[in-house]
Order: C-alpha cells, then structure tokens, then sequence
C-alpha cells in the first residue's frame, strides 16, 4: 500500500519533471518557428529574383523596339521607363535575398543555441516579412517594365515610316558629259542643243542608257526616243524625240 509519504514523493517528482520540460518545449517550438520562416523567406527570394529577370527582359523587348523606331517619342519613354522598373525589381530581389539570408542565420542559431531561441525567432519572422514585402515589390516593377515594353512595342508599330531621302544632285562630272549651246546645233529644241558628239563617249555614232545618264530628261525618255527599239538612240531618233 501507497504511504502518504510515498504519494507526497511522487508527485513532487512529477511536478519537477513538468515543469523542466515546459521552457524544453518552448523552445522547440520557437526553433520550428523560426525554421518555417527561414524556408519561408527564401521561397519569397526565389519568386522575387524570377521577377526581377521577367521585368529586365521586358526592357530589353522596350529597348529593341525603341532601336527599331529611332523617330518614336512615345517608344523611347517607354523603354525608359521599363528599365527603371526592372532596375526597381533588381532591387527589391536583392532585398529579399538578404532578408531571406538572415532568417536562415538567426534560424541556425536558434538551433545551436548561439542566439535566445525566441530572440532568433523574432528576427527570422522579421526578415520573412521583409522578403515577403520586398518580393511583392518586385512583382508590382515586373508587371510594370512589361506594360512598357508592351507600350514600346506598340509605339514602334504605330510610328511613320521615315521621310524617303532625297535624290542626290547630278554630279558635276555628270553634268559635264552635257553641253548646252546657242550655236548650230545636232539635235535642236528652241535655241538649245543636246550635244550628241559629247554623249557619245565610244565614238561609235550612238548613244546607250549608260551614255545618257548624265541627262535626266533623256534617261526618263529614252525608250520614247528609241523608236525602233535596238537600246541605242542614233542621231536621228534622237533628233526626232526633240522634234
């Protein structure tokens, strides 16, 4: 039979054994804590770094599509603005790196015990929030450097097409192969020749479109003046175009 010394014993051994296991399981709980949010915070890393690659690939979509349309205001500040975003996206998933990098250390410690596992825990939520934060961030320049680079692209597509570059002026070398005289002329309009002895620059008693080229007139008209089709113009087709 149970004295009542024997029970008195017992129970004091019970409450001895409780109440040095309840700060145990304290701070088991505390260590799991803050290891959840370790886990947690690099999770939110990770998302925040794929973030930040989507929005620096946007603006380099608003960059191409602003090379492409060099005359496009609205491409231009599009693209500007895409990589501000994705420069904003960088940073915030670098922050959330850090932050998920402290959660892990003040988890280890807790479970070492270099660090008051509550202390630790605190600091792990902590940095949790801030990756979770600074990942949220990330996500809002992302979607942003693509509503840019979506603008640029839309910008480049909508802008004019360039103003088609003048024709160059006949080279006085050109020019040259042409004489313009009031004296007796081979071919006459009004008081002006063309100087058939001039074009022809083989001597060969013909003109060809190469010969010709210097007179802008003469090459637009050539097939006209050529009126039995041989590609050369003789001084009398020649003469007959004038007339």
């Amino acid at each position: 039979m149970m004295t009542h010394r024997t029970a008195t014993l017992l129970s004091i051994a019970v409450l001895a054994t409780l109440g040095l296991s309840t700060p145990s399981f304290a701070q088991e709980q505390a260590q799991q804590e803050a290891q959840r949010d370790a886990q947690d915070a690099t999770e939110e890393a990770k998302k925040a770094t794929a973030k930040a690659l989507a929005a620096e690939e946007a603006a380099r979509t608003a960059a191409s599509a602003s090379a492409i349309s060099p005359t496009s205001g609205a491409a231009a500040v599009n693209a500007a603005i895409a990589g501000q975003q994705a420069d904003q996206a960088a940073t915030s998933a670098s922050v959330a790196a850090g932050a998920a990098a402290t959660a892990t250390m003040a988890s280890d410690d807790a479970a070492i015990g270099s660090m008051q596992t509550k202390v630790a825990s605190d600091v792990a939520g902590q940095a949790a929030d801030t990756a979770e934060a600074a990942s949220d961030m990330a996500g809002e320049a992302a979607a942003g450097a693509q509503a840019a680079a979506q603008g640029a692209v839309n910008a480049a597509i909508a802008a004019p097409d360039p103003a088609p570059k003048p024709m160059p002026a006949p080279s006085a070398q050109a020019e040259a192969r042409v004489s313009f005289t009031s004296s007796a002329p081979d071919s006459v309009v009004g008081e002006y020749r063309i100087d058939f002895a001039a074009l022809d620059a083989n001597k060969n008693g013909s003109l060809t479109r190469g010969e010709v080229k210097g007179n802008m007139t003469l090459t637009s008209e050539f097939r006209a003046a050529d009126s039995n089709r041989n590609g050369s113009l003789s001084q009398d087709e020649l003469q007959g175009w004038i007339d």
